[in-house]
């Protein structure tokens, strides 16, 4: 069983909400969070969780981020069962990628509009994580967090360079430059990974208004402290908040129970396989 709390949040400082959030066949186009957290049963055709921030002004950014769930949540759908699991996610992705691109060219209005994505896909007990931008996954299993995507963006260039540090990157003047993103170019690169779930095992999604501001180590404070997956996104919202809300704020938490989950490891890290990897050389 999958228990699942989603909720997006416009900030302290933006006129508008450009993210938006997929979870299963349920989508933020119309509301700003789920009523309560959600239960879903695994599903051998897979489950789907997603964020996704907005780019190019206002009315723009929403229009993109909304397309790509949308997109991703209608192809996801009707993809037939035969293609591997992990590769739809990636086909979905890039569908979403030609819809935005399409749109903007037939209306003028919408040109140079964007959006991030990070899509989870749960099946047999593994989750594929799919990514284009700086849109976050992370894992959280006994006290512990792991970030599971790399963001796509110029600042974590210089860091993975050692040319400059984590806390440099969190003040660095270009920092909201990202490398790619649906709609901006007609060739992307899907970064893909995959991590085994275990039981207690918590997945994470957020928008950089969430990750901008809270370090790793603090998110996962909260979500453990917290006694269930609606009141850690409350809080965790809540407390990006607090120090200002400069972005809209987007979570998406899974919590995964029963015995369909093996227990974890004891003080093992988990397994992160990396299967396709964004560069910007590519």
């Amino acid at each position: 069983m999958i228990t699942v709390f989603a909720q997006t949040d416009i900030g302290k400082v933006r006129q508008g909400n450009e993210d938006h959030f997929l979870v299963g066949n349920l989508t933020s186009e119309h509301v700003e969070a789920l009523p309560h957290p959600r239960e879903f049963p695994l599903d051998k055709g897979g489950f789907a969780l997603m964020v996704s921030d907005g780019m190019g002004g206002a009315a723009a950014g929403e229009v993109a981020s909304a397309l790509a769930v949308k997109t991703v949540k209608d192809y996801l759908e009707s993809a037939p069962n035969k293609t591997p699991f992990s590769q739809r996610l990636c086909e979905a992705l890039l569908a979403a990628n030609h819809t935005i691109i399409e749109n903007a060219r037939h209306q003028p209005a919408l040109q140079g509009m964007g959006a991030t994505a990070t899509l989870a896909g749960i099946l047999g007990g593994q989750a594929f994580i799919a990514q284009i931008g700086d849109s976050r996954a992370y894992l959280l299993r006994r006290g512990r967090i792991w970030q599971l995507t790399r963001d796509q963006s110029f600042v974590n260039q210089l860091v993975e360079a050692g040319r400059i540090t984590e806390e440099e990157a969190e003040v660095h003047p270009r920092r909201n430059i990202i490398l790619q993103a649906l709609g901006a170019e007609e060739r992307l690169k899907v970064a893909l990974s995959a991590v085994k779930l275990c039981r207690e095992d918590y997945l994470l999604l957020c928008t950089d208004g969430l990750s901008g501001v809270i370090k790793r180590q603090e998110l996962a404070q909260i979500v453990f402290s917290a006694p269930d997956p609606a009141a850690a996104c409350q809080e965790l919202i809540h407390e990006a908040n607090r120090r200002g809300g400069p972005d809209n704020i987007t979570v998406v938490l899974a919590a995964f129970r029963g015995r369909e989950f093996s227990p974890p490891p004891e003080q093992e890290d988990p397994v992160i396989e990396v299967i396709s990897e964004f560069s910007e050389s590519e």
